[in-house]
């Protein structure tokens, strides 16, 4: 049976040594195949990065491709500029940045499209994006949208905003927009708003606000007065001069309004510019600041940060706000959790025989040596005549100012 055996294993081992070359040689080949392919595959000339250029297409002038002319626009309004390229280089472009030169323009979109049968891929919110925003593939094209907004420049006036595309290109790194146009507006108002600002309450206020053509060439005219932000009382006052027209538009605040801050716009109902039909609309900002009819110049007592030993000095003046009111000061106190050495001084500007004035100088001192630590609480000025506001117990003759400060170390 060994015998047998071992004759039976010799006569397979030259059948097995002939399977192990074989198989040898084929891990060979393959391997030399795979080195070859490897070698092929890194002899490939790959495409080089920075190699991308972009090229305007369909430019509305084409020696100066970067640039558009929208001619003249009205005021307010807003539009798309689509800007198209190609890239024409060599490699993939990529976009790195998107900035506007001003507030009057902002990047909308950009779609890119091919190269060849490849759908248009639109992409959007930017203001998440990463570092790059987009990247176009050699031939492919590219559309910028770029929106357009009139009412953030100054009426007739001609207007140049700069868009500047950031790329990776070595050949042109930078692509910079030239967006040209006119901002028209029949009108001009002066002041440029409404302003109310300290209106008494007891008193209350009024601004007016002239407008004018502003455009000879229009027939543009105001109409009527549209609407107002609530707690304003509105008028509007037309006049002609020879034939041209004026108008005033009055704005008031009604006495014993509730002290707060009123804002918003006065909307004016016009013609169009050829003085037709009633679609027209002119808007003037107002604001308002009803305050008690005595307010002390600086609305904070602050004395900031101060060394204990150099001390500090507060100076701010007293004014009653009504027209032709007088006021006198008969004290003065200090309310706070914590006691406080503070002197305080009071004088009357060009008082009358009584003592009383419209305006009075206010000067506080903090002495030197007050102990480290923060100021907090009311300066409270007693006067003779109501402060004025809404109070839960009547009228009140006692105006508080905030006051705060810190003492510290040194």
């Amino acid at each position: 049976m060994r015998s047998t055996s071992r004759s039976a294993l010799a006569a397979l081992l030259p059948g097995l040594a002939l399977g192990l070359v074989a198989a040898c040689d084929a891990n060979e080949a393959g391997s030399a195949t795979a080195t070859q392919s490897s070698t092929a595959a890194s002899s490939t000339p790959a495409t080089e990065a920075g190699q991308g250029l972009l090229e305007s297409l369909d430019p509305q002038d084409p020696s100066r491709p970067r640039f558009h002319d929208f001619g003249e626009l009205i005021h307010g309004d807003q539009l798309t500029w689509n800007a198209r390229f190609r890239n024409s280089g060599a490699g993939p472009l990529k976009i790195l940045a998107a900035q506007a030169a001003c507030g009057c323009t902002r990047l909308a979109t950009m779609t890119i499209t091919g190269p060849g049968d490849l759908p248009p891929r639109v992409i959007k919110g930017f203001r998440n994006a990463s570092d790059v925003l987009a990247t176009v593939p050699p031939g492919a094209e590219l559309v910028v949208a770029i929106e357009i907004l009139t009412a953030f420049t100054a009426a007739n006036q001609r207007k140049l905003a700069l868009f500047r595309l950031t790329t990776d290109s070595d050949l042109e790194p930078y692509i910079t927009l030239e967006l040209g146009f006119l901002p028209t507006r029949p009108f001009m108002f002066a002041p440029t708003e409404a302003r109310l600002l300290n209106t008494p309450t007891s008193h209350g206020g009024n601004a007016r606000v002239k407008v004018i053509v502003d455009r000879k060439e229009t027939r543009a005219r105001i109409l009527s007065i549209e609407s107002a932000p609530e707690g304003l009382s509105t008028d509007l006052v037309t006049e002609s001069f020879g034939g041209e027209f004026v108008w005033y538009v009055d704005v008031s605040v009604a006495p014993l309004t509730p002290l707060g801050v009123i804002r918003g716009d006065v909307v004016l109902r016009t013609t169009d510019r050829e003085g037709e039909g009633e679609g027209g609309r002119l808007t003037i900002p107002a604001i308002a600041q009803v305050v008690p009819d005595v307010v002390l110049g600086k609305p904070l007592i602050t004395l900031g940060a101060v060394p204990s030993s150099a001390g500090a000095t507060f100076e701010s003046e007293l004014t009653a706000l009504v027209p032709g009111a007088r006021l006198k000061v008969l004290a003065t106190r200090v309310e706070s959790s914590v006691p406080m050495d503070l002197g305080i001084q009071t004088a009357p500007i060009n008082p009358d025989s009584s003592g009383r004035a419209s305006v009075w100088t206010v000067q506080i001192a903090m002495p030197p040596g007050t102990a480290p630590g923060f100021i907090s609480g009311d300066v409270v000025f007693v006067l003779d005549e109501p402060v004025g506001g809404a109070s839960p117990d009547g009228p009140s003759t006692e105006l508080r100012v905030r006051l705060s400060g810190q003492v510290v170390e040194g």
